[in-house]
This record gives C-alpha cells, sequence and structure tokens, in this order.
C-alpha cells in the first residue's frame, strides 16, 4: 500500500485505506456518515467494541454480523488481519484515589514512593506483575473502577503492581483495566478483567496483548439499546452526554471530564444488570 495523507492506498483494490487507529469516535462517526459505503479503513479491536454516538440507523450501509456488539452504533470490519453483580446504587462523589508503584510523576507535580504493601482488616491488596511474553512492563496503569471510586497504581520497573484497596469495595466481580499510554512502548491493547475476590487476594498476573488490527471494508451496525452513562455515582441521561460530546450545549457539562468506556461483561460486574448494553463512567480529567 502506497501511504498518503489520509492512511494509504490498496493497490490490489484500488481504494483508499483510512486508518481510523488515528481518529477519535466522533471523527469515524463523521466520516462514515458521509461515505457512500464503499469504504475501506483500519482500524483497532478496542475501537470496534465501542458504540458510535451519531449515526444514523438509515445511514448504515452494512448489516455484517459482528458477535461482540454491545449497544448503539458500532463498526463493522467485513475483513479482518492482524492477530474482546448487584448494581450499586450510593449517590455520593466519585473519588479518585491513586497510589503509584514506581517514582514517576503524579497529576499534582509531585512523586510518590511505593506504597506500603500491609494489609489490615479494612483493606486488602491486590498484587501481580504486568509481561509481555518473558519481559515486565514498566508503567502499565492497573485501576480498579467501581461507581463511586476509582482506585490505580503503576507497575514497577520490574513489571509488579500493588493496590491497596478497601474491603467494603470488593465483591464477587470486581473490574480492573489494564492501560498503557504512559509505557515506553504504548503498542499494547487496553482490556479489562473481571476478578473474584479470590483473585483479589491472590497475585493476578497480566499478560500485555499487541493492539490487535482489523483492515477491510468497513460499515455500521444498529441496536436500539443505549448504554448506561453515570457521573458521581448517578445516572445522567444517555442523549444529553451524547450532545454533549458531539459539542451541544445542554445540562451534561463534560469540560474537565474524561469517560471510560465498559463492554457488557465488566458494565454489568461494576453497576448490575442494567448495564447489559455498556456503560460510560465520567470523571474529573486529572489536575495538570
Amino acid at each position: 500500500m502506497t501511504p498518503n495523507e489520509r492512511g494509504s492506498f490498496c493497490d490490489s483494490c484500488s481504494k483508499n485505506v483510512i486508518y481510523f487507529t488515528r481518529l477519535s469516535q466522533l471523527e469515524i462517526s463523521e466520516i462514515m456518515k458521509k461515505s457512500d459505503g464503499n469504504i475501506c479503513a483500519r482500524v483497532t479491536s478496542t475501537q470496534l467494541r465501542m458504540p458510535f454516538f451519531n449515526l444514523e440507523p438509515e445511514k448504515k450501509k452494512y448489516t455484517l454480523p459482528y458477535s461482540n456488539v454491545a449497544a448503539g452504533l458500532m463498526l463493522v470490519a467485513a475483513l479482518t488481519a492482524g492477530h474482546p453483580a448487584n448494581a450499586k446504587t450510593p449517590k455520593v462523589e466519585t473519588e479518585i484515589v491513586q497510589t503509584f508503584a514506581s517514582n514517576i510523576e503524579t497529576e499534582d507535580n509531585h512523586t510518590e514512593s511505593k506504597p506500603n504493601n500491609s494489609e489490615s482488616n479494612d483493606f486488602t491488596t491486590l498484587k501481580g506483575k504486568v509481561v509481555v511474553g518473558n519481559y515486565p512492563v514498566e508503567n502499565a496503569k492497573i485501576t480498579l473502577f467501581t461507581v463511586n471510586k476509582i482506585l490505580s497504581t503503576y507497575s514497577s520497573e520490574d513489571g509488579t503492581f500493588s493496590l491497596k484497596i478497601p474491603n467494603h469495595l470488593i465483591d464477587d466481580a470486581n473490574v480492573i483495566k489494564a492501560s498503557y499510554h504512559e509505557c515506553r512502548l504504548k503498542r499494547f491493547e487496553e482490556k479489562d478483567y473481571v476478578l473474584t475476590r479470590e483473585d483479589i487476594k491472590s497475585d493476578y498476573n497480566i499478560s500485555a496483548k499487541s493492539v490487535e488490527f482489523n483492515n477491510g471494508g468497513i460499515g455500521s451496525q444498529y441496536r436500539r439499546y443505549d448504554p448506561i452513562a453515570i457521573y458521581n455515582g448517578e445516572e445522567i441521561d444517555y442523549e444529553e452526554f451524547v450532545d454533549a460530546y458531539e459539542g451541544k450545549k445542554n445540562s451534561c457539562n463534560l469540560e474537565n471530564k474524561e469517560f471510560f468506556y465498559f463492554d457488557s461483561e465488566a458494565a454489568v460486574a461494576i453497576y448490575g444488570e442494567e448495564a447489559e448494553h455498556g456503560l460510560y463512567i465520567l470523571t474529573e480529567k486529572p489536575t495538570k
């Protein structure tokens, strides 16, 4: 394929292959809306799992099957290459607590050393190691998500991590997200893991996987069920959330906020069966 400003031109199929991997979900959906159904793209597996906000059902060009559709409108790749509890209802402000297993700069521009790993009756320490093959991964971010608290830590130079979790947050299904944005090598796939109580108490090792790319004809598939969106422990109107994401003014203020998406299994573990079609958790962006 010959590189160009949008991606590459494929001599075999005489199409421009757009690199969606470089674009946001909103930018991708804008391209999809303007396409004539004859579009070829390169996307990651993570992008394929996320719903798109502003594609209309009548705009869809394909109805290709895709087993991981959670809700809403999602991309579907025709060809692939390369290598997917009970509801918690307290209404209190989300607390973001971060501990750091390596001496890297925090959002408050100071450094913290490795935390004390001792346990008490009030806390359990999740320990483990992040590796790729036989090699440790440094600065992988390990985050526990609940409705009202987000706790995170980073892996050390030897790949080990330690996260102190209050026992009242631990239940039969606990969700951690492994992300690699601050690693020296960032070509690892972000992934959610649902851990049991026993997993939390034992060493839990994470094997980082290379980002999985999908290439080929791209279309959209419609689902009428909306994900749940929550902020500060409370549900917010999903349509207002979508409009705010698109830049429209309403009561949902996304300024200085970021959001995390969870597909069905992790969503149900965090919020309960009502989130079976996906879950967005909104938080304040870290202060620089």
